[in-house]
């Protein structure tokens, strides 16, 4: 019989690895959720598309070298399970692309979290509009850990 975990089960969006990567505003946020999914005491994944994400960021600023580092620090963490894009995420992700018109990128990564059970770890507001996920900002989950 498969155990139930009683963790918190999060999906990091790209915007919270932007801030930590770039020191942005939140980044310390994001830090201290880091820490707590290294500690193993939340469950965290990412989408593959975020690696597009990241990869497409850093191509646009012209630093191929920061892309292919970016990408390699997510796709070798081994604390963050990578959500693969299968039939299931995409077809779920039409539906939240055409019902609340956000970008592919986000359907995809809300996809992913909603058949995942779990929270979408963004500032982004077009996440608000998918009435299906849970979103909460990095501050906001930092203050739900304490």
């Amino acid at each position: 019989m498969k155990k139930e975990s009683t963790k918190l089960k999060v999906v990091l969006d790209t915007k919270p690895l932007i801030k930590l990567f770039a020191q942005e505003e939140g980044w310390d946020a994001v830090q201290k959720i880091l820490a707590k999914i290294e500690a193993g005491e939340v469950e965290a994944a990412i989408s593959v598309v975020t690696l597009t994400e990241i990869y497409h960021k850093y191509l646009q600023e012209k630093r191929p070298d920061l892309a292919k580092t970016r990408t390699n620090d997510l796709k070798y963490a081994i604390y963050l399970r990578k959500l693969e894009v299968g039939e299931e995420v995409a077809v779920k992700a039409g539906e939240f692309k055409g019902r609340y018109g956000v970008s592919i990128a986000d359907a995809f990564i809300a996809a992913s979290a909603y058949l995942e059970e779990s929270i979408i770890i963004s500032d982004d507001a077009d996440y608000n509009r998918i009435s299906e996920v849970k979103v909460l900002t990095e501050k906001a989950f930092v203050s739900h850990l304490t």
